[in-house]
C-alpha cells in the first residue's frame, strides 16, 4: 500500500506544532506569567523588554520558516514552457536542434564524445556557452527526449518518476515538501533550511535556562514525578530534537550551498560528476561549462540581488530552460557571420540529409 504523499507534510506541520506548543507552555508562558504578575518565577524571571525581543523574534523565525515550507510545497519546482508557439516548437517539435548547422552539431558530438577534449580551451568555452543545449544523450551526442511527455529536454531537465513530469534544473523530489526541487523554488528550499537552523538555534538558546532547571530540580528535595513528567520531560525532548535537527540541517545546508557555489544539483553531483563512467563524468563537465559562472555569480544566480536574500522571491527573467542563460546568439548556420542576419539558403532544419524520419538515423533520441 503507497503511503499519501501528504503524510510527510503532515509529519513536519505535527513536529513545528510540539516544538512550538512545548516551547510557548512550558518556557515562555512561566516568565510572561512572572512579569505580569509578582510570583516568583522558580527559574527564571526576564525583563519586560527582553521577553518582547524572545517573542518578537521567535514568531518572526517561526513565521518565515512556515512560510517557506508553505511555499516550497505548493510552488511548482518549473515544468518545461509550452505558453508560446515558440516553446512548443522547441520542445514539442524539436526546433531548437534543427536550427543547428551540421557542422555546429558535429562538431558538438565531436566534443561530447572525446574525453581528452580540452574544456580550458576559449574557442570551446565560447562555442558551449553560445550553444542553445549543450546537454545530450550518451556518448553519441543525441538530444534528450522524455518519452514519457513527449518532450525534449532543455538542460538540466530530469524526469521525475513521483511528480510525472519533466522537471527544470531538477536538484530532487523531497517526499518532506511532497514536491520536487528544481528551478523555481529551489531557492525557497534553502531559505527553508535556513530558517528551520535559526529557529530551533534561536530556540536551544533561549530554553537554556529551562533544560538546566530540569535537572536541578529533579535532584532537589521537593521532586514531584507528576510535575516533572508533565513539564519537565517535554521540555527534554523537544531541547534534544532540536539539537539534532540544527545539526542534520545544518550539514545539509552545507552541502547545498557548496552545490549553489559550484552551479550543481544533486542529480548533477552523485550522478554525473562523481560517476564511475568516465563518459558520463566528461558529458557533465562538457555541460558544466555552460553553467559555471564563477562562485558568486552561481549564488547571486539562485539568491538574487542581495535585498532578496531572506525573501523567497526569484527576481529573474529566466524560464529554467538555460537557452539563453549566458545572452548570446547561438552559433547556428542560418546566422550570417558578416551581418548576423538569418540567411535562409544556411537554414538546415528541412534538410533530409541532417534531420531523417523515423525509418532513419535520428538526430533526437
Amino acid at each position: 500500500m503507497a503511503i499519501p504523499a501528504c503524510l510527510y507534510p503532515a509529519l513536519v506541520l505535527m513536529l513545528i506544532a510540539s516544538l512550538y506548543s512545548v516551547y510557548v507552555v512550558n518556557n515562555l508562558l512561566p516568565q510572561i506569567i512572572a512579569v505580569e504578575s509578582e510570583s516568583h518565577n522558580e527559574f527564571y524571571e526576564p525583563s519586560e523588554e527582553e521577553l518582547w525581543i524572545v517573542l518578537s523574534v521567535f514568531h518572526f523565525l517561526l513565521g518565515m520558516l512556515l512560510l517557506c515550507f508553505t511555499l516550497a510545497c505548493v510552488q511548482s519546482p518549473g515544468y518545461i514552457p509550452l505558453d508560446r508557439e515558440e516553446d512548443q516548437q522547441r520542445w514539442m517539435h524539436g526546433l531548437i536542434g534543427r536550427k543547428l548547422s551540421s557542422n555546429d552539431e558535429t562538431k558538438m558530438r565531436n566534443i561530447i564524445s572525446d574525453p581528452n577534449t580540452d574544456l580550458t580551451d576559449p574557442s570551446i568555452i565560447q562555442f558551449l556557452r553560445a550553444m542553445g543545449i549543450v546537454e545530450r544523450k550518451r556518448r553519441f551526442g543525441y538530444h534528450r527526449h522524455c518519452s514519457t511527455c513527449s518532450l525534449y529536454k532543455p538542460d538540466r531537465t530530469h524526469h521525475c518518476r513521483v511528480c510525472k513530469r519533466c522537471i527544470l534544473r531538477m536538484d530532487h523530489h523531497c517526499p518532506w515538501i511532497a514536491n520536487c526541487v528544481g528551478f523555481n523554488n529551489y531557492k525557497t528550499f534553502l531559505l527553508l533550511l535556513i530558517y528551520t537552523i535559526l529557529t530551533t538555534t534561536f530556540i536551544i538558546g533561549t530554553m537554556m535556562r529551562r533544560v538546566i532547571h530540569v535537572f536541578r530540580r529533579a535532584n532537589s528535595t521537593d521532586f514531584k514525578s507528576f510535575t516533572f513528567f508533565l513539564e519537565d520531560i517535554p521540555v527534554l525532548v523537544i531541547f534534544g530534537a532540536c539539537i539534532f535537527i540544527t545539526v542534520a540541517f545544518s550539514m545539509f545546508l552545507c552541502f547545498h550551498i557548496k552545490l549553489t557555489l559550484n552551479a550543481m544539483t544533486t542529480i548533477e553531483y552523485r550522478e554525473k560528476a562523481n560517476s564511475s563512467d568516465a563518459f558520463i563524468q566528461h558529458r557533465f563537465r562538457v555541460a558544466h561549462v555552460k553553467f559555471d559562472k564563477g562562485k558568486w555569480k552561481n549564488f547571486l544566480h539562485v539568491f538574487g540581488p542581495w535585498y532578496l536574500w531572506a525573501l523567497p522571491i526569484r527576481n529573474t527573467k529566466e524560464d529554467g530552460t538555460y537557452v539563453n542563460y549566458w545572452e548570446e546568439k547561438r552559433v547556428t548556420s542560418p546566422i550570417s557571420s558578416k551581418d548576423g542576419k538569418y540567411d535562409e539558403s544556411k537554414d538546415t532544419s528541412d534538410n533530409d540529409e541532417y534531420i531523417k524520419d523515423n525509418e532513419g538515423v535520428k538526430l533526437f533520441s
